[in-house]
């Protein structure tokens, strides 16, 4: 599966947000040429899938369009969301999206509009016999998730992807920096267990430091949760104008066009490459003499150990 960022226009602020800053960068949707370019590259390059994101990507007024053509090539759809768009979008994508996945927050960060504008979008993907999938993500302000069973029950959900927050590129949100990252993945293993009970599957989303889990947490982890890892791997995020990034926190890895690659394996290649030598230049002490560094773990996430590099040389200098 390969990113489309097709907006980074937002109707919420949420503070753990790393994509909030790119809306600067890249203040345009995506275009109707831009994406007819798109997904010509993606169906040569034998793409299977493709998730629509943002920002909000509800608020591109050509989604509909956008997600009919590429089911119509042959790729699947899969929709990363907030949730908060009209009952009428969800009953003309329910069709045609493979996967929902709807990011769910407190219930006390959302306006009362909001909330019932959230309920209304997920019954009405349930009576459509949507997939959904919830979405969670662990910030040092941001632990709660008892409200997501409740959720979860009402909702009818059976999966539910996880991660602890990242930092955007100014590192102005609300992440896990290293010494945050004990704490929060006690929540996420207590959380974890609460879906397994349930039966919910659950899934990381990208890679932790496996040295921040206990021993039986980490072994927990590692049987029932999905792309369980200590090694990150590219996410592939195109933006509206086809450049693309490894990944949103490590924006600055970039290629100039996507549509330049023969296929997704090149692209890989080309990010696994850029980013080898920052798996060792910022790594925490102590990592260098692990057994399993850079054989099943990198340290952490590689934007978190380049922003902790910056903030120590900041405060020397201050």
């Amino acid at each position: 599966m390969i990113n489309l960022f097709v907006t980074y226009r937002c109707n919420l602020a949420c503070p753990y947000c790393f994509a909030r800053p790119l809306a600067a960068r890249h203040p345009g949707d995506i275009t109707a040429q831009g994406f007819a370019a798109f997904l010509d590259w993606a169906s040569r390059a034998a793409v299977p899938a493709v998730a629509f994101l943002g920002g909000e990507p509800t608020l591109h007024p050509h989604l509909a369009e956008m997600i009919e053509a590429t089911t119509e090539a042959g790729m699947a759809a899969v929709l990363f969301s907030n949730g908060l768009f009209s009952r009428e979008l969800a009953r003309q994508l329910a069709p045609r999206v493979a996967n929902f996945v709807i990011n769910y927050n407190q219930p006390a960060s959302y306006a009362r509009s909001q909330q019932e504008q959230l309920h209304h979008t997920l019954a009405t993907l349930q009576e459509q016999g949507a997939r959904i999938t919830f979405s969670r993500n662990f910030s040092p302000q941001g632990t709660q998730w008892a409200y997501l069973m409740d959720a979860i029950e009402q909702y009818g959900v059976t999966a539910v992807r996880y991660d602890i927050s990242r930092p955007a590129a100014d590192a102005a949100n609300d992440y896990c920096r290293p010494e945050d990252a004990r704490h929060l993945l006690r929540q996420v293993v207590e959380f974890v267990r609460a879906c397994e009970a349930r039966g919910v599957r659950t899934g990381l989303d990208c890679s932790i430091c496996l040295c921040d889990l206990d021993p039986g947490d980490r072994r927990y982890l590692e049987q029932v949760s999905m792309k369980f890892r200590g090694i990150c791997h590219p996410s592939m995020d195109v933006h509206p104008d086809l450049s693309a990034s490894y990944c949103l926190p490590m924006h600055d890895v970039l290629v100039p066009d996507v549509t330049a690659f023969a296929d997704v394996a090149a692209l890989m290649r080309h990010f696994a490459q850029a980013v080898r030598p920052l798996r060792t230049a910022h790594a925490p002490a102590g990592c260098a003499d692990c057994q399993e560094f850079l054989r099943r773990c990198q340290g952490g996430c590689l934007a978190v150990q380049r922003s902790a590099v910056a903030e120590t040389a900041k405060e020397s200098l201050s």
